[in-house]
């Protein structure tokens, strides 16, 4: 092995006493090291998860330097980040006083993950108080542990506490963002982003994640402006010209988009996702042609791209080449047989190609997968009036209903297949609600139900 082939940050003596160790392994011989440099070692290894061999360096070092604390600490932690929490608890509980405040730290940690969180609640409270911890780093440490085991609660109260003792620690308050977002506290963490950005107005992660946060609550506006301040500070951050660019696509601007998704081709290698979302802009253009330019080098890139696949499906449906369409929703399906999006368009290729009954197939298919589709319900109830199935029908457009009763024509359909069901005074019903939305509701009922002119009169009487 030749650990020294990474990229090693420590300093040159830190180095050099890698270089040595290393060394001598190969030449079965060993050396004397000092405390320092055996905890840089095995420190090495440790930030490159080799958590054996930064073992071995620890018993050298308690060969060599017997009951030093510095060396049983650091085998405390390497006993920690192996699962071995039960050895850790022991080897600080038999070792270190209670006002060593790394200690206590790592008792907490070693307490947590052996899930006696009672005790570890009170080592904690009891390291906070001790006099002279450094703030930002000790509540952070906390956390981090409360984090790790995914008690987000108990981490945000120590980051919370952090911050009322130091309010401008960006680490603190980054955190404290980062823990207001698992726990859904969405306002709370964008106060604490613009607190950060107040302190910093060049902290680019800081505006990053607060255009995410904007952008997870469909604020497209408000994220934009964030993710322009990220390309302004630092015009080479690729994560910002991207985001950028999927805010631009959903606010409907695809020209915009192109030019953001251009700028991070430039800076970065985003693999084939990247080409399928600037195909994406030009299929809404419908500049379908040059779309599927972009979806084929995502497909060169990996041809198992399953969204690759379902946007040149999407291109070859809008031209009404409905066969080529089915051939790459099949693909799609092929690679990912539970994509409940391809199972859709699958079936709007077969609806354009007079099979009812597999277009039906395939929608119960993808309704299965995931059922929250009440535009997919809708359509669906569209193929059961055209075969005539109006039972059928009325169920399909209920579960439409059920799920956003914004649907377009929603009430007028369900009109329509009640009459044709014989339900005439659900029919009648529906269609007043119809006419709440839609003026031409009474004629558009008419053209499909010529014969309820009457009954329609008279209703309306």
């Amino acid at each position: 092995m030749n650990a020294m082939d990474n990229d090693f940050l420590f300093d040159e003596e830190s180095e050099d006493a890698v270089r040595r160790y290393e060394q001598s392994v190969n030449d079965r011989r060993m050396p004397y090291f000092d405390v320092e440099e055996l905890e840089a070692i095995a420190d090495y290894y440790l930030s490159y998860g080799q958590t054996k061999e930064s073992s071995k360096v620890i018993e050298l070092g308690l060969k060599l330097h017997p009951n030093n604390t510095a060396l049983q600490r650091k085998r405390a932690k390497v006993y920690l980040l192996s699962g071995e929490a039960q050895k850790a608890y022991q080897i600080v509980e038999r070792n270190f006083p209670l006002d060593d405040a790394e200690s206590l730290m790592l008792k907490g940690e070693a307490l947590m993950q052996l899930h006696r969180t009672k005790e570890a609640s009170l080592i904690f409270q009891h390291l906070i108080r001790l006099p002279d911890i450094d703030i930002e780093s000790t509540y952070l440490d906390i956390a981090y542990i409360y984090i790790a085991s995914g008690d987000y609660s108990s981490a945000l109260s120590y980051l919370e506490q952090g911050v009322a003792i130091d309010n401008k620690s960006l680490d603190l308050l980054q955190e404290t963002a980062i823990c207001c977002e698992q726990l859904q506290k969405i306002e709370k963490a964008i106060d604490y982003y613009q607190r950060m950005i107040s302190i910093d107005p060049y902290f680019t992660e800081a505006w990053y994640n607060l255009g995410l946060v904007y952008f997870g609550q469909a604020a497209y506006e408000k994220a934009l402006d964030a993710f322009d301040f990220v390309t302004i500070i630092d015009d080479k951050d690729a994560g910002g010209w991207l985001q950028k660019g999927n805010t631009f696509f959903h606010l409907n601007q695809y020209n915009e988009a192109l030019t953001c998704y251009s700028q991070c081709e430039k800076l970065t290698v985003y693999e084939g996702i990247l080409y399928v979302f600037m195909g994406e802009c030009l299929e809404k253009m419908e500049k379908y042609d040059e779309a599927k330019i972009y979806y084929n080098k995502s497909l060169e890139i990996n041809n198992q791209d399953v969204e690759g696949w379902i946007g040149l499906g999407i291109c070859a449906l809008e031209t009404e080449d409905y066969e080529t369409a089915a051939t790459h929703f099949q693909k799609a399906l092929d690679i990912e047989p539970n994509n409940s999006e391809a199972l859709v368009y699958l079936a709007e290729t077969q609806i354009n190609t007079n099979k009812s009954e597999e277009a039906l197939m395939s929608y119960r298919k993808s309704l299965v997968l995931e059922p929250n589709q009440p535009e997919t319900w809708l359509s669906m109830g569209n193929v059961y009036v055209d075969l005539g199935l109006y039972e059928q029908a009325v169920v399909t457009y209920q579960r439409a209903l059920s799920q956003d009763d914004s649907l377009e024509n929603i009430y007028l359909f369900l009109a329509i297949a009640e009459y044709k069901s014989g339900h005439i005074s659900s029919a009648m019903e529906f269609l007043d609600k119809a006419r709440e939305s839609n003026p031409e509701a009474n004629m558009l009922f008419l053209e499909l139900c010529p014969e309820a002119t009457s009954l329609l009169e008279d209703h309306q009487k």
